[in-house]
């Protein structure tokens, strides 16, 4: 299996509640290199209720952190991104250039509120749709009114055409039971779209792992669909084209 590409993760420092420092950083990259990720895209939190890194800002820290890696030896190649809390007027700030998509493409990827009304999430979901973005649903399987019936989180694909992205780590049980049982069943249902780390730390359970989470879904699920969450569907992103 060639390299992972890695969509979600908060390795870019000193930004948000990910990385705390440049070293903790290349912390984070030199694991996710031994992991097998050869590829991330950097996903700062963007909520409107605090101060957020600009697109510039970005840009800047992630040709710092880049430069380090390279100058180190991690072959760990860096994307811009953001992870958006959605809100409303969210599609005006995109066009507006003011919120970073995955890596300049059309896919956004999107958070909301655990227990926010599946009715609100469906409808933000069409608006970012009517504007002419792709949004992926960070770490789907914590929407307890989208996943508390998995036939709801079919309909929510449907209804859509969102993707969906589901935690390396909820799979594996870093999370607890309900997020394990609930990532499995979707992914067993076919309709989980990428594999992320949502990577925070350089320890514990928010590391930046890929690798055991690739072998269970190669396991239990088959070579193909491990390829296509953790290669072919990220690799789409970074070309900007339609799964």
């Amino acid at each position: 299996m060639q390299g992972f590409i890695d969509i979600h993760c908060h390795v870019l420092p000193m930004v948000d509640d990910g990385a705390e420092t440049m070293e903790m950083a290349l912390d984070m990259l030199r694991i996710a290199a031994d992991e097998g990720i050869r590829k991330m895209i950097l996903t700062p939190h963007q909520k409107a209720d605090r101060k957020c890194v600009t697109p510039e800002g970005i840009i800047r820290r992630m040709v710092l952190l880049q430069e380090e890696a390279d100058r180190k030896g991690i072959p760990v190649k860096l994307f811009p991104g953001n992870e958006i809390f959605y809100r409303h007027g969210l599609g005006e700030l995109l066009e507006l250039k003011k919120i970073r998509t995955l890596a300049d493409s059309h896919y956004v990827l999107v958070e909301f509120l655990p227990g926010e009304d599946f009715g609100y999430i469906r409808d933000a979901l069409n608006r970012l749709i009517s504007f002419g973005y792709w949004p992926v649903v960070a770490h789907v399987e914590r929407y307890l009114n989208v996943v508390k019936n998995l036939q709801k989180a079919e309909e929510l694909k449907e209804d859509t055409g969102c993707y969906f992205q589901v935690n390396a780590a909820s799979v594996m049980g870093n999370h607890g039971f309900g997020e394990k049982a609930v990532a499995r069943k979707l992914l067993k249902q076919g309709t989980v779209d990428f594999i992320g780390t949502d990577a925070h730390r350089s320890e514990g359970r928010r590391s930046p792992r890929l690798r055991e989470c690739a072998g269970w879904i190669q396991k239990r699920l088959g070579k193909d669909y491990a390829d296509k969450l953790l290669i072919g569907n990220p690799q789409a992103v970074l070309e900007d084209r339609v799964i």
